[in-house]
């Protein structure tokens, strides 16, 4: 009766629980047995949790035949049920650009896969619900940072927080004197010779790399030349390589590459007389300084309704043209950047820094306790002019002044993976099925793999003991259960260049020694480093976890962290299916209830 309980998960039995059930009760009641004949079960469900069962069989008596009773009808009766206890379940959840992408075989993304499994996981769970059971979830989307901000009491925010930013400066007009005579196109582009033939892919989209620019050999023809002074001729462009260029949308890479052989093109120029010679205009020079710029951000602190952050704006002359922008932060970009830390990377010290401690609630008005809007319109590189050629040589001192009439770039979403922001994290609560369905189709993949910050605020959202201690106390008189889910599509991958939990990393180096310049592989390391500490801090607090790989190799780091038996490697989006099934019926309670 067990096994055909556990085949029905949160489905209505049917033909494949039945059958389940029959093949388990033959195995152990086979027709015939000590002489019986007629076995049979009858299945009886009731309401959505239990299967009532009737077992019974003719079996013939040894004794009782001798006071004629030669056989009798034996039954007996049971009910199986899955009913849950109070459990907090926590999600975290890798939501990476990589998410965007398919599996071999798959006909959905990564991220689709996601969200239909997790859906009918809660669908098991919600079935498996007692009428007294109080069952919440939480989730934490995660990449190089998390969403978080809106979760916080204003006072475990700072006030003031310094920036790798840049300040207007003076402005320098320009002279331009207007020349004699000017270059101007008289005709379009022609082709004359040669091959170019186009083709397109998609690569993996963090290694989504830009335009290349187009290499050719230049001559001119038909050179005329008048005698006053104008001139015309045939401007030849030879080109033998390869154009390559790459388009990040909706997570997806496409790389579009024109391979040149031979190929000439021509068009007609001319120099002429200008019409404006001798006129002088003045253009603006806009300087800067390129420095860590202490903003106040004191207005992002409102609280709402229920004392939370709200969020908020201000406005920076940090634009282009020494303009104002605006810098908006609310729920929909409520990222942060972590805490003061610590260089030693271990959660299970005595005293770990600020931002890997899961419980110590910030002191108002002690910033190395507190958190820090992540805020990427106020950012700035030093001496990087393209996001997707980024210098290593360039950087500088994280503490030099730059002073320069230079627009160097600043981190977006847009700028391939460089300032990501996740979907926000919701913290344990009870949730309906259209607002679960309406929150996941809301995850978006974006960014990079940072586990640690992923793991290390799941955690903070579900301790028992730390910023949510008063939510997360089970029901009065009653015992409950803390699973966290961890599921990821990758390896850990991380960026220099990138704007993440702990700024922008090449420049702030919070984590990292500061006398250099950091490299991936180093927090590489160091972001395997912390979570596998934070993994043995979750043991530490009772709370069981469980590790999906979808699509990536289960390694014994993400093995190590999850409970004992309790990790999975899918390969399809059909496998995170049954991975995440399997975890829902494990969380449940199968018994006989009688």
């Amino acid at each position: 009766m067990l096994a055909g309980r556990l085949s029905m998960g949160a489905q209505s039995w049917g033909t494949a629980a039945r059958q389940d059930a029959d093949q388990y009760f033959l195995s152990n009641f086979r027709p015939g047995q000590y002489g019986s004949n007629g076995s049979q079960i009858v299945y009886e469900p009731r309401g959505t949790s239990t299967i009532h069962a009737i077992a019974s069989a003719n079996v013939p008596l040894l004794i009782m035949k001798l006071f004629g009773f030669r056989a009798m009808t034996m039954q007996a009766t049971c009910d199986a049920q899955m009913e849950l206890p109070n459990a907090d379940i926590m999600f975290v959840l890798d939501t990476t650009l990589s998410m965007a992408e398919s599996n071999p075989g798959d006909s959905v993304s990564r991220i689709a896969a996601l969200r239909s499994s997790v859906q009918k996981f809660y669908d098991v769970m919600q079935k498996s619900k007692g009428s007294e059971t109080r069952l919440r979830y939480g989730f934490v989307p995660y990449s190089s940072t998390v969403n978080v901000g809106t979760l916080l009491k204003p006072d475990w925010l700072v006030s003031r927080w310094t920036y790798q930013s840049r300040v207007a400066r003076e402005i320098e007009q320009m002279p331009k004197e207007a020349p004699e005579f000017v270059t101007v196109a008289d005709g379009d582009w022609y082709t004359t010779g040669g091959t170019s033939t186009t083709t397109q892919s998609v690569i993996a989209s963090e290694k989504c790399t830009a335009t290349t620019v187009l290499n050719y050999t230049t001559r001119q023809e038909d050179l005329v030349k008048n005698a006053d002074g104008t001139a015309s001729w045939v401007i030849v462009h030879i080109v033998n390589n390869i154009e390559r260029s790459a388009r990040l949308s909706g997570g997806i890479c496409t790389v579009t590459e024109t391979t040149y052989k031979d190929y000439v093109k021509k068009r007609k120029e001319k120099k002429i007389k200008n019409p404006d010679a001798g006129t002088t205009t003045y253009e603006n020079r806009y300087w800067w300084d390129y420095a860590p710029i202490e903003y106040s951000v004191a207005t992002l602190k409102g609280a709402d309704g229920i004392g939370n952050v709200a969020g908020g704006e201000f406005t920076a002359q940090v634009a282009n043209d020494h303009q104002s922008r605006t810098i908006r932060w609310k729920r929909d970009n409520a990222c942060i950047e972590e805490r003061q830390s610590s260089l030693n990377h271990d959660a299970m010290t005595a005293e770990p820094g600020y931002d890997l401690d899961v419980d110590t609630i910030p002191i108002a008005g002690d910033a190395r306790t507190q958190w820090r809007p992540a805020l990427p319109g106020l950012v700035y590189s030093r001496k990087q002019w393209n996001m997707n050629d980024i210098q290593s040589d360039r950087w500088g001192s994280p503490t030099e002044v730059l002073h320069t009439y230079d627009n160097y770039i600043t981190p977006s979403s847009d700028a391939a993976v460089r300032a990501a922001c996740p979907t926000y994290a919701r913290k344990l609560a009870t949730i309906d099925a259209t607002t679960l369905s309406n929150y996941l189709v809301s995850l978006k993949p974006a960014g990079l793999t940072y586990h640690d910050v992923g793991f290390l605020w799941g955690l903070r959202l579900l301790s028992p003991q730390g910023l949510f201690a008063s939510e997360n106390q089970p029901p009065l008189g009653s015992k409950l259960a803390r699973h966290l889910i961890f599921m990821t599509d990758g390896q850990t991958e991380t960026h220099v260049a990138d704007y993440d939990a702990y700024g922008l990393s090449a420049l702030d180096r919070r984590r990292t020694p500061s006398g250099r310049l950091p490299t991936a592989a180093e927090q590489n390391t160091l972001v395997e480093k912390r979570l596998a500490s934070l993994c043995l801090v979750a043991k530490a607090k009772g709370i069981t976890v469980w590790v999906i790989a979808f699509g990536t190799s289960l390694t014994p780091l993400l093995d190590g962290c999850a409970a004992q038996g309790h990790a999975f490697e899918a390969k399809s989006a059909l496998e995170l299916e049954t991975a995440f099934s399997d975890i829902a019926k494990r969380i449940s309670h199968l018994r006989l209830v009688r």
